[in-house]
């Protein structure tokens, strides 16, 4: 065994973090105290952001001004065998793009045409995976080439979902041994977001935003649409849903490839079987971001009044019990303190289930949190 390996942290005993307990319930969540940046938060819900075995885990970092919201983030690994933080700032990366490899704690990330990685370790060095070439957009520069990257199946690849202006989306993979980006899909269609299938490397979630939809419409709660698509390699997209519904999004695949989940706004988190297209509500509520344990037993979600002031408010549910606990509930940071673009909580279980991350402003500002999954499960028998 590793000589670190004998003696590794966890996070509540680790000098970096602080317990922090919510007054209501009584559940404690371990605050990631050691700051080296003005702002530090938890990655989009979707992209994990911890190693399985819980050494390493990986922060967004921002250095606004003072009072301001918007900077270019980059990345910071924890390190939990060493106690140690560590901010590597050649790491600037679009959207929400990091993605963490979960053995070894490489990260993954886009900045603007180039896909890169780098290892933890402060001996490591950044590494150009890959790169996208401006023929496949007629020499048009493109706004991003990952919105949130995800790993093929078979970990040859990861995928993109590129915006070209206002006017053309691609969806395609780009090879991690640096050879040729492949275009699965060019649409004029809104196509946001986009996840590989966690068992299958020939096949992509696909996120069609409303707008796409209905591009010149005002905003309206109660349409019926399709935003949630399968896209086959070599093939036409088809939707997930058998029928339309009103306003969702924030999908995710389950592990098992079988079933997607997502929230039905104002109806509640679903479960969708792509065998049967059967939906099963497995949290009714009003609820915006979620995020599911390996098992499907286990659910978490972030509420806010709204998005674009958003409370931190995340709670636990036990699925089979239906009983539920609040981790946290902190009214939104006051407009002049200092605060990042895409304030929201985004809890995702994570470290083999063993956690949950989220971002937190207990401390009137913006901190990445852990809590402890055993303790939510105790407290929901």
């Amino acid at each position: 065994m590793p000589e670190h390996m004998e003696t590794i942290n966890t996070p509540e005993t680790s000098r970096l973090f602080t317990r922090w307990r919510n007054p209501r319930s009584g559940v404690e969540s371990l605050v990631l105290t050691e700051r080296p940046a003005p702002v530090q938060r938890q990655f989009y819900f979707t992209n994990p952001n911890m190693t399985s075995d819980g050494r390493f885990m990986w922060v967004a970092c921002s250095y606004p001004p003072p009072g301001g919201s918007y900077a270019v983030p980059v990345l910071a690994a924890v390190d939990l065998a060493r106690d140690q933080m560590r901010v590597y700032h050649e790491t600037q990366f679009d959207c929400e793009s990091p993605l963490v490899d979960p053995a070894n704690g490489d990260v993954y990330w886009t900045n603007q045409m180039d896909l890169w990685k780098r290892g933890p370790d402060p001996e490591a060095r950044p590494q150009r995976v890959n790169h996208f070439p401006l023929d496949l957009t007629q020499g048009r520069w493109p706004d991003h080439i990952a919105v949130d990257l995800s790993f093929a199946a078979n970990r040859k690849a990861v995928n993109l979902n590129i915006q070209v202006g206002g006017s053309q989306w691609l969806v395609g993979d780009m090879p991690l041994d640096g050879s040729a980006v492949r275009i699965w899909q060019s649409s004029e269609s809104r196509d946001v977001h986009c996840q590989f299938s966690p068992t299958d490397p020939d096949l992509q979630l696909l996120v069609r935003d409303y707008w796409g939809t209905r591009p010149l419409a005002q905003f309206d709660g109660n349409f019926r649409y399709h935003r949630m698509y399968l896209l086959r390699r070599g093939c036409q997209p088809e939707p997930v849903l058998a029928e339309p519904v009103t306003h969702h999004g924030h999908e995710w695949w389950d592990p098992d490839g079988r079933n997607v989940w997502y929230v039905h706004y104002g109806v509640g988190v679903k479960k969708v079987n792509l065998q049967t297209r059967r939906e099963e509500n497995l949290w009714p509520g009003h609820l915006a971001h979620a995020h599911a344990d390996r098992s499907g037993r286990y659910l978490v979600t972030d509420m806010m009044a709204s998005p674009y002031v958003p409370d931190c408010h995340v709670v636990f549910r036990n699925v089979a019990t239906g009983k539920e606990v609040e981790i946290v509930n902190h009214p939104p940071l006051a407009k002049e303190l200092t605060q990042c673009g895409h304030l929201h909580p985004h809890p995702q279980f994570c470290g083999n289930d063993c956690y949950i991350c989220y971002t937190t402003t207990v401390h009137n500002r913006v901190d990445l949190a852990l809590v402890s999954t055993a303790d939510l499960i105790e407290r929901t028998q």
